[in-house]
């Protein structure tokens, strides 16, 4: 994270197609949301290593570095001291204890039966050249579908025990486990593709959108120089008419072009009328 660049157009174009950096609205600019601070309070990421995990709070909060790590460091405090509280009832606190997770550089604390999808999965992959979202599709569908007859096997299964379930380390405990894994296994699997289809549409449409607008740039700057070029030959057109000799300025350029237009419409007018 960088607070003391600005970014110019071209890098935010840039950082809208690549997933790996981030120029959020007021990078460089805006300034911290403390009441009593006066510096930056949104950074440029200038390289993310992990784009599919969620955005640093450094990123988000418009808090500058110094004001969100004392915040950080309040809330940790805050934490130990709800804790300590809660430290007699040793019981519940072990039932109810959170998973702590260090996600690009900030640690969260996840639900005891929170299910994180870590990357790809066996059989899986990024989406990328030759793999975006319009091959993704068919994959994801495949997999529902196996996840789908996976579960009917695993309902089928305990069907056959009456709503009792089978005793422990039996046999029929451990197929119904082994079903259990495959059919969580597919169900991530197609979590994850969904997830690699939404990243790689959007990455589609930023990309089209970056095109369109640079399109857009290029044929402005194209109409202006072929105003002043169509001006120009028709000045010199007139100056060879007349022997006079032409004007180096911009304005009487652009009046001859105009002249020009206005005789060409008298001329298709008056060609309208005689063939009435």
């Amino acid at each position: 994270l960088d607070y003391s660049p600005i970014p110019p157009p071209a890098d935010i174009a840039v950082a809208q197609v690549t997933p790996h950096i981030r120029c959020p609205a007021g990078a460089g600019q805006q300034e911290c949301n403390s009441a009593t601070c006066t510096k930056v309070g949104v950074p440029v990421c200038l390289f993310d290593s992990e784009p599919d995990e969620p955005v640093s709070l450094y990123l988000r909060s418009g808090l500058c570095f110094t004001c969100q790590r004392l915040l950080n460091e309040k809330r940790r405090t805050q934490r130990k001291r709800k804790g300590d509280v809660n430290r007699p009832n040793n019981s519940d606190a072990s039932a109810t204890a959170q998973k702590r997770f260090r996600i690009s550089g900030e640690i969260l604390d996840l639900n005891p039966d929170a299910i994180i999808v870590n990357g790809p999965i066996e059989g899986t992959k990024h989406h990328g050249p030759g793999y975006e979202y319009t091959e993704i599709m068919p994959d994801v569908q495949h997999i529902l579908a196996e996840a789908s007859q996976e579960s009917e096997q695993l309902s089928a299964s305990l069907a056959a025990f009456n709503q009792h379930p089978p005793p422990l380390n039996s046999q029929e405990h451990a197929d119904i486990e082994a079903l259990y894994n495959k059919t969580f296994l597919t169900v991530s699997k197609g979590i994850f593709l969904l997830s690699q289809w939404k990243s790689s549409f959007d990455t589609i449409i930023a990309t089209a959108a970056v095109a369109e607008k640079a399109t857009e740039e290029a044929l402005d700057g194209t109409s202006i120089a072929d105003v002043v070029a169509s001006a120009a030959a028709v000045a010199a057109a007139q100056s060879a008419e007349t022997g006079e000799e032409a004007s180096p300025n911009m304005i009487p350029l652009l009046l001859a072009a105009d002249n020009k237009e206005d005789d060409s419409e008298l001329k298709e007018e008056h060609k309208n009328m005689v063939n009435v």
